[in-house]
């Protein structure tokens, strides 16, 4: 299989040649389709292959890696839900306005000139900079004693706390800072820290407060406007936290996160028409990340658009060949272009690679029902019933298969297509990489 797969790479390399030499045409352009049909039937093929291999580990209980791989993929969830905590590290000191960001966090005052003080708060902040957060603490710790009023020490010390989950210590330190800074970037820092401090607590509604004053004086620093987004969301204010994710994406049009976010509140808004247009100006300035991509050939699919949606899917696969959701949204694209062999197989690769993904276990339930496999679709609705997510509609498929058994098979006509709308639900709730 794998020379007729380099072969079709020559084919395709003698095409490229003669667009270069001739320009495009008609015979090319027939050729360059006829290549690719030729390339659908090879992923066919192969899918028919895995499906065959799937069933042969299922019926002998074989443990294989049906997709050994010698590249790492990370399967970072796409969504995560808005009840969840803080998932990052505390947050780091805005630049200074016109400034490097080294020569104002470093500045000594006057009066404090002693050289082992020096030396101990350059040494607190170069643990910081390591993520050493406990040493940086102990040395910071040091200069306050010995200061008292040292603020950038006191800053840093509350963000060294933050970070290893001793917020409410951070605090006092916080409080003091408002009290009696009048510097913008400190102020900003520590509206900035209070807030995450919150966010920890489960305060959202003072977090955003904060953050609101933070971004006030942050002079469009990103991560600010960021947070302050997830923390708008948090608190239900969709609308505002698009206007805030809007002003990420101007400073930083490469910000996954921020169009990841962005899609997810479109969608959850019911507003998918401009969540589609999102992801296709997402997906167009990131063409590599599987993410966004993901998020598109989901909402391609839903509005119908299933050659496109089938396009990136495929796409995706080859950048994230692991990744089980991404088999699942094939499967059910194909199963919508009437393609119930391919759907079929791509489902059995999603559950070889995530046996409790509950979804596809009832996506291949309804598949095995539709071929008449009543034992089969037993047996996968079993072990859908495990997943919280679509427990009840297992249990209701069950029951369909006991009161259809007991009336005899010839009332077997299960439904034409899987539950649900697709291999997401289409209001997912957004993520973030703030808090």
């Amino acid at each position: 299989m794998s020379e007729s797969f380099s072969e079709l790479f020559d084919e395709l390399g003698r095409i490229e040649q003669r667009l270069s030499d001739e320009g495009p045409g008609p015979e090319l352009v027939e050729e360059l389709g006829a290549l690719r049909a030729q390339a659908d039937e090879w992923m066919e093929n192969w899918l028919v292959l895995e499906d065959r291999i799937a069933e042969l580990c299922e019926r002998f209980g074989l443990d294989l890696d049906l997709d050994a791989s010698p590249i790492n993929h990370e399967n970072a969830p796409s969504n995560v839900a808005p009840e969840t905590g803080p998932i990052s590290p505390a947050p780091y000191p805005p630049k200074p306005e016109g400034s490097d960001g080294i020569s104002m966090v470093w500045h000594i005052p006057p009066h404090l000139d002693s050289e082992a003080l020096v030396r101990t708060f350059r040494k607190g902040i170069g643990f910081f900079d390591l993520w050493m957060y406990q040493e940086a603490a102990e040395e910071l710790e040091k200069v306050l004693k010995q200061t008292g009023d040292f603020p950038v020490a006191r800053l840093y010390l509350a963000l060294a706390y933050i970070a290893r989950g001793r917020g409410r210590e951070a605090e006092p330190h916080l409080q003091i800072l408002l009290s009696t800074e009048q510097s913008p970037w400190i102020l900003t820092s520590v509206r900035h820290a209070r807030a995450h401090v919150y966010a920890e607590q489960g305060r959202w509604r003072e977090a955003a407060e904060d953050l609101v004053l933070a971004v006030e004086g942050g002079r469009g620093v990103p991560i600010l406007h960021y947070n302050l987004a997830v923390a708008l969301i948090r608190v239900g204010d969709w609308e505002r936290a698009i206007e805030e994710l809007i002003n990420v994406l101007e400073v930083d049009s490469r910000d996954e996160e921020a169009w990841l976010v962005g899609i997810a509140v479109l969608k959850r808004l019911g507003r998918f028409r401009l969540a589609i247009s999102w992801a296709l100006h997402g997906y167009r300035l990131l063409p590599d990340s599987w993410r966004i991509g993901k998020e598109l050939a989901i909402l391609l699919d839903y509005f119908g658009r299933l050659e496109e949606a089938a396009r990136i899917w495929k796409r995706l696969l080859r950048l994230q060949p692991r990744d089980p959701d991404l088999w699942s949204g094939w499967g059910w694209t194909r199963w919508r272009q009437g393609d119930r062999l391919s759907a079929r197989g791509a489902w059995k690769k999603a559950a070889s690679l995530d046996g409790k993904a509950g979804q596809v276990l009832l996506y291949l339930g309804w598949a095995a029902l539709e071929v008449g496999d009543r034992i089969g679709a037993w047996r996968y609705l079993e072990r859908a019933e495990q997943d919280e997510t679509v427990k009840n509609a297992a249990h209701a498929a069950m029951g369909w298969i006991a009161k259809a058994k007991g009336q005899g098979a010839g009332s077997l006509s299960c439904r034409n297509e899987p539950a649900e709308v697709g291999p997401q639900e289409l209001d997912s709730k957004p993520s973030g990489h703030g808090y």
